[in-house]
């Protein structure tokens, strides 16, 4: 009877006070049900330590949303599978151990994947256990002691790093993970109190360690959200070792945070990434386990928007989630804040919309290769729509959701310049051009890094099998990532053997495709492939017959890293008009015998222009409306497709 009437008491408390945050946390308790008792005993605990109590009451009030399995024991059950797995497959390749889990991931199949939320089922014991060992990491550990409580309330605090996680000891048992020369920091006064030395010793030791293999591979491995087993996976996406990495730098009192931009500006997917919040107050970017605090990263990718993962509900989401209107999956998730200043120059985004939709939220979507998705939110009043602190030099486009969901262009689409000004892309249908389009995707990074290897690329002929007095047709300076022709004069003699030869050294002589057309009848010829023989020792499939196998995604990978070459015997002397060819690359180029479809956005939505077999490694489209947003789609197969408008016979990617 003194329990009942102590927690009737205390809830009358709460709910008596005028504090805003109280009112969110007996709401918090409401939502509780018969768990309600846990949580109460929680703030009984620490009713003379009033910082504790306001932890305890930080973490309940901003409970609701978060989520648990809600039958741990058969989820458990296909984790130890996992780690029985793994442990017998340690000597195993990374693609072997792939398979095996999808495997796996088949067996288990009819898996309960119920959830509940946490304020529902976490106990009081649990829930104590964390306050008390986060807050000795807080005030007696020497990486912490720089936080305000407000900081230490989202980077040590949270009894858990990521939806799902299971409640178990993970502080204890993760601190004994590798912290190999921490305890040494001790001794230098410079850096004993360093969150940052502590973050890069303890990183550094993550990714010896852990050799991280960073994959998209796809949904069909069941994602494992216990640490223990989770830390033996040899592969994982970015965010898989961003949530390792927050876990393990917050059991030793690291103060650690998950930014993330849900689509790059440029291409496809989005990416995850921890912050460090260093003593100087700077939180720190920096990939968990796979490179350290103060490297580089991501310098040079565009990023519309960037958020926070935070364990505070954001109350602006919660509002909209409970508008009633359709908010896409990004905005459902109510624990992000917007922190895109900390990483660009941004600026707001002024529209004039239909004054119909007032009181109605709108979004700001950019394109994924496939479709537009939204990366910002605003509310639209007395006809005007504005997105605060937007990424600039980026194409995007304002959209509203009916009640099913289906997106509605508010307006063209637009770039928003570097000097923060709205340039509306609108395609003039009265004034039209040709297109010459030799590329459906941006050359990337590491495009651009193995098409440098045909850089000195020679074409040559001769009527010696070994090549003695070889006529020099082409020397490679051109090493755009696009089909090349080379138009060989009339005059030129017949010559039995043609080759690409590859002197400049590193080049493993990578060459993707060639391709000869004989003078006489216009069309391409085959002969006997001959040339360097074997393959680079890491690539059984990079043998010279790849060249001629008509896939731009197959190349030579040759056992020399200088000097080889390949090229066909025609078993006479013919003669050659022109030749095609393409370096290795990613196959976003144009490849003959595909049929592509060209597009362009028109009143709210795309427009074909047209279908085309491609005879050349180049498409022309005649009568092309000027001034518009394109792209273009390879309708036989491929994904990577992206927007481009066209400017003085060129191609200019979004």
């Amino acid at each position: 009877m003194k329990k009942i009437f102590f927690i009737f008491i205390l809830s009358g408390i709460i709910i008596g006070c005028n504090d805003r945050r109280d009112i969110l946390l007996e709401e918090a308790l409401i939502l509780a049900k018969e768990n309600r008792k846990e949580l109460l005993k929680v703030i009984r605990h620490y009713q003379n330590d009033s910082l504790k109590l306001e932890a305890a009451k930080f973490l309940i009030r901003n409970m609701p949303g978060h989520y648990s399995y809600a039958d741990t024991t058969e989820v458990s059950q296909y984790y130890d599978a996992v780690d029985s797995l793994l442990k017998s497959m340690e000597d195993y390749d990374m693609e072997t151990i792939q398979d095996s889990l999808v495997s796996l991931n088949k067996h288990f199949q009819q898996l309960d994947t119920r959830t509940v939320q946490d304020i529902e089922i976490i106990s009081a014991h649990f829930l104590v256990q964390n306050i008390d060992s986060a807050f000795v990491q807080w005030k007696k550990w020497p990486w912490a002691q720089h936080l305000s409580f407000d900081q230490f309330c989202e980077y040590i605090l949270p009894y858990k790093t990521e939806e799902l996680q299971p409640f178990d000891n993970w502080r204890t048992y993760l601190r004994n993970f590798h912290p190999d020369h921490m305890n040494e920091l001790a001794y230098c006064d410079q850096y004993k109190n360093s969150a940052l030395r502590a973050g890069i010793t303890l990183n550094s030791n993550l990714w010896y360690y852990m050799h991280p293999e960073v994959i998209n591979f796809t949904d069909s491995i069941r994602t494992v959200y216990r640490l223990a087993t989770r830390l033996h996976l040899p592969f994982g996406t970015c965010r898989d070792f961003s949530f390792i990495a927050s876990s393990i730098f917050r059991s030793q009192g690291i103060p650690i945070g998950i930014d993330f931009t849900p689509q790059w500006a440029f291409r496809n997917l989005g990416h995850t990434w921890n912050v460090l919040l260093s003593n100087d107050g700077k939180n720190i970017p920096f990939g968990g386990v796979t490179s350290n605090p103060g490297q580089p990263h991501k310098l040079d990718e565009r990023m519309p928007k960037v958020f926070r993962l935070t364990y505070a509900i954001n109350p602006e989401l919660h509002r909209l989630i409970k508008s009633g209107e359709y908010v896409p999956d990004l905005f459902r998730y109510p624990f992000i804040k917007d922190v895109t200043e900390e990483y660009m120059d941004c600026r707001d985004i002024n529209l004039k919309v239909d004054k119909n939709l007032n009181g109605r939220h709108a979004y700001l979507a950019v394109f994924n290769n496939k479709e537009w998705v939204p990366v910002d939110v605003s509310r639209i009043e007395k006809g005007e729509l504005i997105f605060h602190k937007v990424g600039m030099n980026t194409v995007y486009l304002p959209i509203s959701y009916n009640k099913d969901g289906k997106a509605n262009a508010l307006c063209p689409p637009f770039l928003f310049t570097y000097s923060g000004k709205i340039e509306k892309i609108i395609a003039n249908t009265t004034k039209r051009e040709t297109f010459i389009l030799k590329r459906k995707y941006p050359v990337l990074q590491h495009v651009q890094e193995i098409i440098m290897r045909a850089d000195s690329g020679e074409f040559q002929a001769s009527n010696d099998i070994n090549f003695k007095n070889a006529k020099l047709l082409y020397r490679i300076t051109d090493c755009s990532a696009i089909g090349h022709e080379i138009i060989l004069p009339d005059t030129l003699q017949k010559f039995q053997y043609w080759r690409y030869y590859q002197p400049k050294e590193g080049t493993y002589c990578n060459i993707a495709d060639i391709r000869f057309y004989e003078r006489n009848t216009h069309k391409q010829i085959q002969g006997k492939v001959i040339g360097t023989d074997g393959h680079w020792e890491g690539n059984p499939d990079g043998t010279k017959e790849k060249v001629f196998d008509n896939d731009l995604l197959t190349f030579f990978d040759a056992p020399l890293s200088s000097g080889a070459w390949v090229g066909m015997d025609f078993g006479k002397p013919i003669g050659i008009e022109r030749i095609l060819f393409t370096g290795r690359g990613d196959g976003n180029t144009i490849d003959i015998g595909d049929t592509y479809e060209l597009f362009y956005w028109n009143n709210g939505k795309w427009c074909s222009l047209g279908k085309q077999k491609a005879q050349n490694i180049r498409l022309v489209y005649k009568d092309v409306p000027t001034s518009g947003l394109y792209y273009l789609k390879n309708l036989t197969k491929g994904k990577d497709e992206r927007i481009f408008t066209y400017k003085n016979g060129k191609q200019i990617w979004w």
